[in-house]
């Protein structure tokens, strides 16, 4: 699993230490979930590291 508040300081982002241990739960969950479906995909297929609106909304 990944250390989010690591993760947090080495990308330099701006949010406070419990912010990010209030939503570490949250994001490990996630992680948790969604990395079934990454294993499954096939090798020629990138997985979108960033969604857009239009990517979310599929326009």
């Amino acid at each position: 699993m990944t250390d989010w508040q690591s993760l947090a300081r080495a990308r330099a982002l701006d949010i406070p230490e419990e912010a990010v241990a209030r939503i570490a739960p949250a994001l490990s969950g996630l992680e948790e979930s969604f990395a079934p479906l990454l294993a499954k995909l096939r090798l020629d297929v990138e997985p979108a590291i960033t969604l857009s609106e239009a990517a979310v909304s599929g326009k």
